[in-house]
């Protein structure tokens, strides 16, 4: 066999494999492509599986030039939910580009109410909900609690994060809001006792439940900022009685609302996306 046969040989048989290698690649993307579903009820989304950090998630994105949101919508597609830097570098510029049209043509009200979301969240919250001290170390603590079965009122699932004081004290740590809003609900509830409740511009619901006060006299429609003293931390609540205290240790719940198109309130895994906002607390003097 000369040389020149050799070298074609060769050449074809590079040009078998990597068309074989193609195709199956093609057909493999295809499967894929017919199996996502985009479904702001289902428990992929709602868990808010987010482990990646902020940076992260924005040096992924800008490695493909892929709008945030979307780049976590598809992620969350492919990945049954769970967006971490690894599984977000798994996604090219040609396999976000394909996902993204194949759901804008079979799913694109899902896919536009999806990624707006994660983006609204992305950028409505700045802060989070508890400052540090500028004259004590102790701050608080959290575990993710989403879910965990709930009795007071009958058998119910927990729907938010309770950030707990680590000074067992109510009154102690100021409450701030997240973003900038207006207040949408403030009074007493029986479950989650002196509770405000505030809108983002962008819609979204952020719910502050077991405040032992209120931080001034808010009126619902009130303008707030990011970083405004809300409330105080504290134990009210589980009592139709308003006022009712002690029934638990001082803590904060927190929780994250969006509302469908249909107009359906649906409550979403707040642990996530605190972490990846703890290093963006503030230091208050208290």
């Amino acid at each position: 066999m000369n040389k020149a046969y050799l070298k074609k040989f060769l050449f074809m048989l590079i040009l078998c494999i990597a068309a074989a290698l193609l195709t199956s690649g093609l057909r493999y993307s295809s499967h894929i492509l017919h199996n996502l579903n985009i479904d702001i009820n289902d428990n992929a989304f709602r868990n808010m599986d987010i482990t990646c950090t902020y940076d992260e998630l924005v040096n992924a994105a800008d490695a493909i030039n892929a709008d945030k949101g979307q780049l976590m919508t598809i992620c969350t597609c492919l990945y049954d939910g769970k967006i971490s830097y690894d599984n977000l570098k798994k996604i090219t510029r040609p396999l976000y580009v394909r996902i993204s049209n194949y759901l804008n043509r079979t799913q694109a009200d899902k896919f536009r109410q999806q990624k707006k979301i994660y983006n609204s969240i992305l950028n409505d919250i700045r802060y989070f909900p508890v400052p540090r001290s500028d004259k004590r170390y102790e701050w608080v603590n959290y575990v993710n609690s989403w879910n965990n079965a709930r009795t007071y009122k009958g058998n119910r699932t927990h729907e938010g994060t309770d950030i707990m004081g680590d000074i067992n004290k109510d009154g102690v740590y100021p409450v701030i809001s997240v973003c900038d809003g207006y207040i949408s609900n403030i009074g007493w509830l029986e479950l989650g006792g002196w509770r405000i409740g505030i809108t983002s511009c962008n819609g979204i619901y952020y719910y502050y439940a077991h405040l032992d006060s209120y931080y001034r006299d808010y009126k619902p429609g009130d303008k707030v900022k990011a970083g405004d003293i809300i409330g105080y931390m504290g134990s009210t609540g589980y009592s139709k009685v308003e006022g009712t205290k002690n029934k638990f240790p001082t803590h904060l719940h927190f929780g994250i609302y969006i509302i469908s198109d249909t107009k359906t309130e649906i409550a979403i895994n707040p642990y996530n996306i605190l972490k990846i906002n703890e290093n963006n607390a503030l230091i208050y003097s208290y």
